[in-house]
């Protein structure tokens, strides 16, 4: 039987005790931030916060949910590097009154703007393929953001601009109908006058 040095066995112990300690270190520097990475827990819940670049810029919260660190922005490429393709099943846009200032209506004159015919073209950069869309600088300066457009005010201009369309085309409608009703009438006086006058059948 093997007979194990209670010295050895004394020195292993801690040894691994200090390798257990230096890994707490290491753990607790990941967790700080030292990779890019910290892990925060306050009265606003757990969370992952994220620093591609010297600054946090995002979270990760326990709930899964990823979003900005004030008073960062959390931007998915940008004008110059773009990103081909986000794939989704559903984009939520917040819009309640009490995120929002200086709430108003917009000017009607803008729906006598006339958007550009859309284009079909292929990308220079990127996995390539056709795309059809519009050209920024052909669009309206309040739909422009930097060298794109605002997918979002351009579908709620359309939205608006589609729904006054529609009431104008119901009021047009409309006064055709009075308009046709109002001929009828003539005709039928005029009917009426020459079957008394001339006999008319």
């Amino acid at each position: 039987m093997r007979t194990i040095n209670p010295l050895f066995l004394k020195r292993r112990i801690e040894k691994l005790g200090e390798e257990n300690e230096a890994l707490k270190q290491k753990i607790a520097e990941i967790e700080g931030g030292s990779l890019g990475i910290r892990k925060v827990s306050d009265e606003n819940g757990d969370r992952i916060e994220l620093a591609p670049s010297e600054e946090f810029v995002a979270q990760l919260t326990s709930d899964g949910v990823l979003k900005p660190v004030e008073p960062n922005i959390l931007r998915v490429g940008d004008d110059e590097n773009y990103l081909n393709d986000v794939v989704t099943a559903n984009i939520t846009i917040p819009s309640l009154s009490k995120f929002k200032e200086g709430v108003r209506d917009l000017d009607p004159s803008m729906l006598e703007i006339r958007l550009p015919s859309p284009k079909i073209y292929e990308r220079v950069e990127g996995r390539g393929g056709v795309e059809i869309g519009f050209i920024a600088e052909e669009l309206p300066e309040f739909l422009r953001r930097g060298s794109g457009y605002d997918l979002k005010a351009l579908v709620a201009f359309l939205a608006w601009k589609s729904q006054k369309d529609l009431e104008n085309l119901k009021e047009s409608l409309a006064t055709i109908g009075d308009t046709i009703l109002q001929l009828s009438n003539k005709v039928d006086k005029i009917e009426k006058f020459l079957k008394e006058t001339l006999g008319y059948k």
